[in-house]
Formats: C-alpha cells, structure tokens, sequence
C-alpha cells in the first residue's frame, strides 16, 4: 500500500539522473509524475518534447530502480499529429511493462494562440478525427483494465489503493490551501485566488492579519459551487452523490438534475447506482424519481457516467446539468 501522506513531484524524461532522484527522495519526495507522453521517437518530436525515446527508457529505469520510492505514475498523450492505433496500443504496452502504480491519459487539446495551434487544426489530417479519438480512448481503458489498473476518473488509472491524493481533493470538492502569487484556495465553501503582483500580494496578506479581509457569498456562488459539485463529481468513477447533493443545493434542484439525466440513465450513458454502489435498473430510477418521497432517502444514491461512453461524452452531459443548475 502506499505511504498515507504523499509527496509528490513532476519530472520529465532527461531532466534528472539517479543521483538527482535519490536527493529527492533522500528529503520526502515518494512519488513521481513521469511525463513520458509517447514510446515512438516520431510522436516525441511531433508534440515538441525534449526528450526522445533513449531518455524515456533511461528515466523508466531510473525511477523503478531507485530504493524507497515504489508510488510513481506515467502520463501518456493520445490524438498527437500522426499517431495511429498501432502506435497508440505499443504505447499502452510498454506502459503496462513499466508497471507504474498511476497512469494519466490525457487526449492532444490544440490551444488557439500557441506555436502548435498554428500549424495543426483540430479534426484535419495529420491529427485524428474525433471518431479516431474516441477509440483511442476505448482502448486505453480497455487495455489498462485488463492489467488492472481501476479507472477512476476519467483520465486517470491507477493500481488498488494508488489514486492520486492531490487531484482526488479536487474532485471530491474537498477544501484545500494554496499559497503564493496567483494561487487558488477553497476554504469554508468559497473559492479565492491571491493576487498576482507581489505589491498587491503583501496588501492582501496582511488585510488577512488585520481581520479586514471577508468574502460576501451570494446566490450566484451557490450555483457556482452546485456546478462546481456536479462537474468534479461525474468526472470520477464515484460519481455525484445525490443524498449530500440534495442536503446542500435543495430537493427540487436534484429532482431536475435527475430528470434531465433520464434519457441518459435509459440509453446507458449515466448509471444510478444504490447507498451500496450496486447498479440500478432503469425502471428502479424512474420509480424512485417518480414517488413523493424526499431524495435524501431514495434508492437512487448515485449518478455515475458509465465507462468508457458516458466518459467520453462527459462536456456534453455535464453541460446540460449546467443548464438545468443555472438557466
């Protein structure tokens, strides 16, 4: 099992050497984000990497070789210019073999404004077209299921008992600190970022020391944080917990939210789910979205989206609970 504290750290393929690593263990970093992205050379240099196959291999070996640190994950990238299944499978192989406790499978987003959303358009050969895309994303959960990776969330796999601590308070909607110039907090149910200039920075801390600091909530946060819960939540494999979700946001709000769902719990691409995580029919779904009685004590516990389709139409389906939160 992994240690109950972690310790985290980003690092890229020829960046660091087993010396540099066993320094960072040496004062409690216990795992690592390899940022390896492909296991084709051509893929590499396509999405602008500076590092190439030899070091990919070289900080694979490093990582597992080095004593004391058994937590680590891979990110890889699907959708790159030229990228085909065959790639996308070797990939995915040599992942496996590598054995990292946490995978990360993030699908090529092309930003406007940046060097490569210059040259490459989203949809345009040499990128995949979005049907190629959604297979590639078919297979990475088909592939790392098999080898036993849990997906959790829908980017990310990792072995029993590994997922990711930091990104799982995110998506639990649990409160967190953050420090420093320009970073987010979510403390008490509010959301606040620090300035961004240090001048600005030292009035804000030290309105903090004063007590003159405050935040007024308002109705527009509480649908804020209604869509902050829903978006978080159904992006995980636990999904959106409909009895806590009616305690904070009200009955009439999560009756809506079920009911703009309901083509999609009959179609598959939602699953409701019971206080023990157990499937439910469609029909047990509409009889409990129909009677009288309060959600907090339904059957219908759970909102999940069902893997790997209702995963990949979660901007879709997640926009239309937007639209029912705040029309």
């Amino acid at each position: 099992m992994p240690p109950p504290t972690c310790t985290s750290i980003e690092m890229d393929p020829g960046t660091f050497d087993a010396a540099k690593l066993r320094e960072l263990v040496g004062v409690g970093v216990n795992r690592v984000s390899l940022g390896v992205q492909a296991f084709q050379e051509e893929l590499l240099r396509a999405c602008g990497r500076a590092h190439g196959l030899r070091e990919v291999h070289e900080a694979v070996g490093i990582v597992t070789a080095c004593e004391g640190l058994q937590n680590w994950s891979m990110d890889l990238i699907s959708s790159l210019p030229n990228q085909t299944q065959e790639m996308w499978e070797e990939s995915l192989r040599c992942t496996v073999d590598a054995r990292p406790t946490h995978v990360s499978v993030y699908d090529l987003q092309i930003e406007q404004g940046t060097k490569f959303g210059q040259i490459y358009t989203p949809g345009v050969f040499p990128l995949p077209n979005e049907t190629d895309s959604a297979n590639f994303y078919k297979i990475a959960s088909k592939r790392l299921s098999e080898a036993g990776y849990q997906h959790y969330e829908i980017s990310s796999y990792c072995k029993p008992g590994y997922e990711c601590k930091h990104n799982v308070t995110y998506w639990q909607n649990r409160p967190f600190y953050a420090f420093g110039l320009g970073s987010a907090s979510y403390i008490n149910g509010v959301r606040y970022s620090r300035p961004r200039g240090m001048k600005n920075y030292a009035d804000w801390v030290q309105k903090l020391e004063d007590g003159t600091w405050c935040h007024e909530s308002s109705v527009s946060e509480t649908k804020d944080m209604a869509m902050d819960s829903v978006m978080l939540s159904l992006r995980t494999a636990r999904g959106l917990d409909l009895h806590s979700f009616s305690k904070s946001f009200g009955e009439g709000l999560t009756r809506s939210l079920c009911d703009t769902f309901r083509p999609f719990v009959e179609s598959g691409l939602v699953i409701p789910m019971d206080k023990e995580r157990e499937a439910l029919q469609f029909s047990e779904f509409e009889s409990d979205l129909e009677s009288e009685g309060e959600m907090t004590g339904s059957r219908v516990a759970f909102l999940r989206l069902s893997d790997p389709d209702g995963f990949l139409l979660s901007n879709e389906l997640i926009s239309l609970a937007f639209g029912t939160i705040s029309p």
